[in-house]
């Protein structure tokens, strides 16, 4: 069996079912002489593979992996599962999902069509994946292997046919036991909702007004759960056939419909896709890397890396000259140990002609190309590095994250972006973040910030005393713990399960704030006699306050803009380090420090902007760890990493489209 490459190594997506086989080969050789030393192949052939039921086809793919062989290039096969064939959905046809959204039935004719509960597309998922296994499984150049092909793409995840229908009543059951239970968790008396059977339990399909949110979120929870079995499935095959050689998926770039950490947690390997194009500038790109690797707490694969124009943003820039070769060693300072690019070659046929590759069109080198042969050549130079733990985590959940998107009381309110706005705080300064699941371990950690945990889990606040008596500052933000799992609201002052007695207050009041037009994400709310009247106008504050070490002591400037999001805080035993300048509010408190053992529980109330007001970012200490360098420009990035003798090595990645002169001792 061929080993994979020394890490860190370079690959491709080819598709030889795109092209006529007399130039396989000659790809082949280009894409060696690129540096590409293992192809990912497969995930939509099945069609190919399989062209009748039950008539396999695996002459075209046995020379294909011979010549690739010959070429030095290994490589991973996909199993073909995300595009089920004309054939099967002809004859199944529902196997074609129904859209949460529209309540339409899919049609055929283009991928993710199909739905994960429907037994015939499990029952013919398992033949084909059966059939490649045996087929391939122990080929001397198979060295991995990858499930399907993003998952939910398209938003397929939640599908509301007759089969998800009767799937979620057994879920429920399995889950919650009794009626009795499930009517509690969800709090369907509300409407006159209560079930009294199981096969009373709808699903939300499109409605008159809105479904209940407890019976939203666990549909959530059921749909990822869906298509963790379906994924599980695969891999139990496949284990019966390929022996030991790893196996990934590849997840996807701002996408919150699957709960990632339940998928990686079954995987060998998690694999990204990496569209830069896609996202707002390099800090994000960071972030998301930063999000894969906290999956497994493990480095992962980039499985498609953007190799110039996409054809599915509104507006499909190229990459300039250099930006494919800063794109990969980003990925690398990440914790990436292979590097995929999307695509071979720029194909002639189907939805994706638009979309760059490494070849052109007419098949000669394109751009990415020559990068990645010049990355190659980097990698030849480059001693082995890892990335130390952080010294700053996030702590990242994606049920939290689904509880705001069904109910954000404000429709500017994301998740997401606040996670990202805490990130790009430290990114700015070049301070290395660990993104975690909300219930890890948290040694070694000097300062852990939690958005907006708005699922109460008293066993993990047990976590975060532990953390903090031991030393560490734990940061938690706005809408914390007020809903229970079931998605009613506590009962219990917020936050709740324990967590305002570690945090030393109560919420008093939280106000919703809109987003002011020609002003930006700027809060309208100031004296209370014209609330409802001058909104836009006004700048909200709060002001740094002293108290334990904060405040006036540092000589900061006493007012700092907030938005979106403001609640007023009632301290018990932590003090008062920001309160509000202005609003019916004003003097009331917006941010607040306990002291608990060796460490503190900070809890900052309202979406400062930046979302770190100063006054916290030097009581947390943060300063001691900002990288700065004489060569960084606007957005060049300096990522820490330890070489093999544990001596420190700086990677300084340049984003801009100026050139850097680096001093001789950086080079």
């Amino acid at each position: 069996m061929t080993a994979l490459p020394k890490t860190p190594f370079l690959g491709v997506a080819y598709y030889p079912e795109h092209w006529p086989e007399e130039r396989w080969k000659i790809d082949a050789d280009l894409l060696h002489e690129a540096g590409v030393d293992v192809a990912r192949m497969m995930e939509f052939a099945w069609d190919k593979l399989e062209p009748e039921s039950g008539e396999f086809d695996f002459a075209w793919m046995d020379k294909a992996l011979t010549i690739f062989q010959e070429a030095g290039i290994s490589v991973v096969l996909c199993t073909p599962t995300p595009t089920p064939p004309p054939w099967l959905t002809s004859q199944y046809p529902d196997i074609l999902r129904v859209d949460d959204k529209t309540g339409q039935r899919a049609v055929a004719g283009s991928r993710r069509h199909a739905c994960c509960n429907v037994p015939a597309y499990r029952d013919f998922s398992a033949k084909i994946v059966k059939a490649v296994a045996e087929r391939y499984g122990d080929h001397p150049n198979v060295v991995a292997w990858q499930i399907d092909n993003e998952f939910g793409c398209h938003g397929t995840v939640r599908c509301v046919c007759d089969y998800c229908r009767a799937e979620f009543q057994k879920w429920c059951e399995r889950k919650y036991k009794t009626l009795d239970a499930l009517n509690a968790a969800w709090g369907t008396q509300f409407w006159s909702a209560t079930y009294h059977k199981w096969s009373e339990i709808p699903v939300p399909a499109p409605t008159s007004a809105s479904h209940n949110p407890g019976l939203l979120l666990d549909y959530r929870r059921f749909s990822s759960d869906s298509w963790v079995s379906y994924q599980k499935m695969q891999i139990d095959l496949l284990r019966q056939y390929i022996g030991e050689r790893p196996i990934t998926h590849n997840f996807m770039l701002r996408f919150f419909d699957l709960n990632y950490r339940d998928f990686a947690a079954d995987l060998d390997i998690v694999s990204y896709d990496n569209y830069p194009h896609g996202m707002s500038g390099p800090s994000e790109c960071a972030f998301n890397l930063d999000l894969m690797r906290g999956l497994k707490r493990k480095n992962f694969w980039i499985i498609e890396q953007q190799t110039g124009h996409v054809n599915w943003t509104p507006f499909n820039p190229p990459a300039p000259p250099g930006q494919v070769r800063t794109w990969t060693h980003q990925a690398f300072a990440h914790g990436v140990d292979a590097v995929f690019y999307f695509r071979e070659r720029a194909v002639n046929i189907g939805q994706e002609q638009y979309h760059a590759g490494l070849l052109k069109h007419d098949g000669t080198p394109d751009r990415g190309w020559h990068e990645s042969k010049q990355v190659k050549a980097d990698l030849a130079e480059r001693p082995a590095l890892t990335r130390p733990q952080a010294p700053v985590a996030i702590l990242w959940d994606y049920e939290d994250l689904w509880t705001f998107e069904l109910e954000p009381h404000n429709s500017a309110f994301s998740y997401y972006r606040e996670a990202l706005d805490l990130y790009r705080t430290c990114w700015d300064q070049n301070i290395p973040v660990d993104i975690l699941a909300r219930d890890a371990d948290l040694t070694g950690y000097e300062t852990v910030f939690v958005p907006s945990p708005a699922l109460i889990d008293e066993a993990q606040v047990q976590k975060w005393r532990s953390y903090v008596e031991a030393g560490g500052n734990l940061v938690v933000l706005f809408r914390a713990f007020f809903k229970n799992p079931g998605s009613t609201w506590s009962d219990q002052p917020m936050p709740a399960g324990g967590l305002s007695d570690l945090l030393g207050m109560t919420v008093d009041e939280f106000l919703s704030i809109p987003l002011v037009p020609n002003v930006g994400l700027r809060p309208p709310i100031d004296k209370a006699d014209d609330w409802n009247d001058d909104r836009g106008s006004h700048v909200n504050d709060v002001s740094a306050r002293p108290g334990i070490g904060f405040g006036e002591n540092f000589g900061l400037p006493t007012k700092t803009r907030y938005q979106l999001w403001a609640e007023v805080l009632k301290p018990t035993t932590a003090t008062a380090i920001l309160r509000y300048s202005d609003g019916y509010y004003k003097d009331g408190v917006a941010a607040t420090a306990n002291k608990v053992g060796q460490g503190t529980a900070y809890y900052l109330g309202c979406w400062c902007d930046p979302i770190l007001p100063r006054v916290l970012w030097q009581a947390l200490g943060l300063q001691k760890h900002v990288v700065t360098s004489d060569v960084r420009g606007a957005v060049t990035e300096i990522v820490k990493l330890v070489d093999e003798t544990g001596q420190n090595v700086d990677v300084l990645l340049n984003h801009t489209k100026h050139t850097v002169t680096l001093p001789e001792t950086s080079k």
